[in-house]
């Protein structure tokens, strides 16, 4: 899926952010639980958008191959359910053509490797990362990240995304 397509979809977590920091600013007196509250609620905005961007991504080559093979593949992945690790990624590049699976891996081998050297970030990492925050306010309220932190982590996480598209191109 072309990059432009899935940065329509991650420009909407952007605009959140961007709003957060606007609305409740890490100035603001006495929000700090209502900010680690809003924490929670954008990283499962985040994961949720990382759900449909694979999806999308899933959907579209499908339709590439054949309509009633995009079909099929709109409706069996219509519930993704937080099922988009990276293991999971691997999996579904492998399962559609053994090729795509190969270059996924090789691209996010080598923008993992790139950015790595450039900024000392590992993007498997960030994007587990959001995953995990996710869960733990998704199942238990847990407060365990704030707005800058999971912007910081979302802006390395994303390329995992990024590679994922890509690679089924």
């Amino acid at each position: 899926m072309p990059r432009i397509d899935l940065d329509g979809q991650l420009q909407r977590v952007d605009e959140l952010i961007a709003e957060t920091k606007k609305f409740v600013p890490a100035s603001a007196i006495g929000a700090s639980q209502f900010r680690a509250d809003l924490a929670g609620l954008l990283v499962v905005s985040i994961a949720a958008t990382y759900e449909s961007c694979v999806k999308d991504v899933l959907v579209a080559y499908a339709h590439r191959q054949h309509v009633n093979f995009g079909n099929y593949t709109s409706v069996q992945y219509a519930k993704l359910n937080s099922r988009v690790s990276i293991g999971d990624l691997h999996a579904y590049a492998n399962t559609f053509d053994p090729n795509v699976g190969i270059r996924f891996k090789e691209k996010l081998s080598k923008k993992k490797a790139a950015i790595n050297l450039r900024a000392g970030k590992d993007i498997e990492v960030s994007y587990g990362q959001i995953l995990k925050w996710r869960h733990a306010f998704a199942h238990s309220g847990a407060r365990n990240t704030t707005i800058e932190e999971a912007e910081t982590t979302h802006r390395f996480a994303k390329r995992v995304i990024y590679c994922f598209g890509s690679a089924f191109d």
